[in-house]
């Protein structure tokens, strides 16, 4: 049993240090368990397979045996640039595969272990080199992954808490065009600047769970902020010129804080409201050094300001085996007007999902699918970025997610 965990938990790992990502609320990724996200990720209060490990650990006290749960959300995200000479500029439409993996197991009565590898944050846009805004950003990436051990404890017949550490390691990509200096160079010349590196950084989390009745529950799930630190190379090259040194930066992740509540009106019903505060305000400005590379060496302030998300959702049981789900979901925008950029091309977003769940046996099998729809957003020409970013940008996603979980 212990070889098959680790044969799993290791093809895990493997699957989540390669997968890339497509930016929502922020670039925080809340779908990390298809059950929850056919339930518009509303399940800090329910709270009761596997993906409890993300959505609010203390829920494991009520798994018994052995858990492993492994999945992905496929995400084909649209982002359009209508600029304001009528042209529109359209981003290159990538499918990304955040993925995640969840392990529990309960010693006894009172204690409880979890195991959560997964992306919780991840950003990818890749805007063509001729569009209007190819000198604030082309191609930009930002892959995490997370990997967080709780302990959660029964301290009564109705309260569990938990708390473990989180490990964090990051890669980042941004690459624009670099208007270089005439003279020496041409009037108007461009050349490609890209930076690429990667780091770590460690925080925590801690969470409750308290069972108000036998059919009613409230949970709260808290995330800390965690600064990674980004060491890698920028370079600059064109026909004319090309130089290459290292580089370096950080960035913080935000806190995150969310508190739930669950009610099972019948038997078969479960109701759920989900309602969260993200501290974007870490993510104030973004400072670059570079040994020779003054198209890098930088700061770029974001001044993101904290948001907060709602989020509605349900399922039936429709018979022993089968579970339908829906949802109901709304993120806030943190990026302010005035520091708007391509890089994330942010806006309030609503999201409308529905899934379904199948078990049979120990083994369960949850498909859910996402339908994200972000406003528009009207940008004016007094932005820090300048004229080039001015217009309306639309965009939208789809995702699909699917996880497998068996109980050993």
């Amino acid at each position: 049993m212990k070889n098959i965990l680790h044969v799993v938990a290791s093809a895990a790992i493997v699957l989540l240090l390669m997968v890339s990502h497509a930016s929502a609320a922020g670039f925080a990724l809340p779908e990390q368990g298809a059950a929850a996200m056919g339930m518009g990720s509303a399940f800090v209060g329910q709270a009761d397979d596997a993906s409890a490990v993300w959505y609010n650990p203390a829920g494991i006290t009520q798994l018994d045996g052995i858990r492993a749960m492994a999945g992905a959300v496929f995400i084909y995200p649209t982002f359009s640039h209508d600029n304001n000479d009528g042209t529109t500029d359209t981003a290159s439409r990538n499918i990304h595969t955040p993925a995640l993996f969840y392990a529990t197991y309960k010693l006894n009565d009172w204690v409880a272990f979890g195991l959560g590898v997964n992306n919780p944050f991840g950003l990818a846009t890749d805007w063509h080199l001729n569009s209007e805004t190819a000198q604030v950003a082309t191609l930009t990436q930002l892959i995490s992954t997370e990997f967080n051990p709780n302990v959660a404890v029964k301290i009564t017949d109705r309260l569990s808490l938990a708390a473990g550490p989180t490990y964090v390691y990051l890669a980042a990509t941004l690459a624009h065009l670099q208007l270089l200096p005439s003279p020496p160079f041409p009037p108007n010349y461009l050349a490609y600047a890209q930076m690429s590196g990667s780091g770590n950084g460690v925080g925590g989390d801690f969470s409750a769970l308290y069972k108000i009745s036998d059919t009613v529950s409230t949970g709260i799930s808290y995330r800390s902020r965690i600064k990674v630190e980004i060491n890698g190379n920028a370079q600059v090259s064109s026909p004319l010129y090309s130089t290459y040194g290292n580089a370096s930066t950080s960035i913080t992740l935000p806190d995150m804080l969310t508190w739930g509540f669950s009610a099972k009106p019948t038997n078969k019903l479960t109701l759920n409201f989900d309602l969260g505060y993200t501290w974007w305000s870490t993510y104030n400005t973004l400072s670059v050094n570079s040994t020779n590379n003054p198209a890098f060496d930088n700061q770029y302030p974001k001044q993101w300001k904290d948001v907060m998300n709602v989020r509605i959702g349900g399922q039936y049981a429709l018979t022993d085996n089968w579970k339908l789900r829906a949802g109901l979901q709304y993120d806030q925008n943190p990026v302010p007007d005035h520091y708007f950029e391509t890089l994330v091309p942010d806006a309030d977003r609503y999201g409308i999902s529905v899934g379904t769940g199948y078990s049979i046996g120990n083994l369960t099998i949850d498909v859910a699918y996402l339908y994200l729809l972000f406003e528009t957003r009207n940008v004016g020409d007094n932005t820090y970025y300048g004229n080039s970013v001015a217009g309306s940008y639309h965009t939208n996603a789809q995702c699909l997610g699917v996880s497998v979980a068996y109980k050993f």
